[in-house]
């Protein structure tokens, strides 16, 4: 399979899903200060629907953003952030202009020192959810987690090893396409 192509399809078929635009002109995807390049259609109203535009994220681009976080992100990660320029409003948006900026701040050094890669969160409940990228997982390398964000301020960052942390996530996926098709094919 490949994961780049599967990427692409889910966002694809994501963005088709809720591109109506009802009778008053309101569609899921639009938003103000779209820019010119990501316009579905070139208005030069305030509010426009923006459109997935190939990504300009490079390998480059993502082994600085692993130094920086010290860790190997894996593959479908990889394929996730580099394949469209978007704003989805589930995952942190990738604008044309500065397409890794909301990638960087879902950072958190307590979780990327212990293994777990934060990669979005949950905007209704303020939970993170993030991927064991740690080589020692096992059978739980890849499983995607959630933790409350408040319960990061409690933990000591120097002190807080992964199995107290650990006790504090709650398991959601085996991996991270269960949680893609889950997110973006609704299966």
């Amino acid at each position: 399979m490949d994961i780049r192509d599967y990427i692409q399809r889910g966002f694809e078929a994501y963005y088709a899903k809720y591109s109506q635009v009802t009778e008053d002109g309101f569609c899921r995807w639009m938003r103000p200060h779209v820019p010119a390049e990501m316009k579905a259609t070139d208005t030069d109203e305030e509010w426009s629907i923006w459109k997935l535009v190939p990504s300009v994220v490079s390998e480059a681009d993502i082994r600085e953003l692993e130094d920086g976080y010290g860790l190997t992100f894996p593959e479908w990660y990889k394929a996730f952030i580099s394949t469209y320029h978007h704003y989805f409003d589930v995952i942190p948006e990738q604008p044309v202009d500065e397409p890794l900026d909301n990638v960087r701040d879902m950072y958190n050094p307590l979780l990327c020192r212990l293994g777990y890669l934060p990669f979005t969160w949950d905007s209704e409940y303020g939970k993170i959810w993030c991927i064991d990228v740690n080589e020692d997982a096992g059978e739980g390398f890849g499983a995607i987690y959630e933790i409350e964000h408040e319960i990061l301020f409690n933990l000591d960052e120097e002190q807080t090893d992964r199995a107290e942390l650990k006790a504090s996530l709650d398991y959601l996926y085996p991996d991270f396409k269960a949680y893609f098709d889950h997110t973006f094919l609704g299966g």
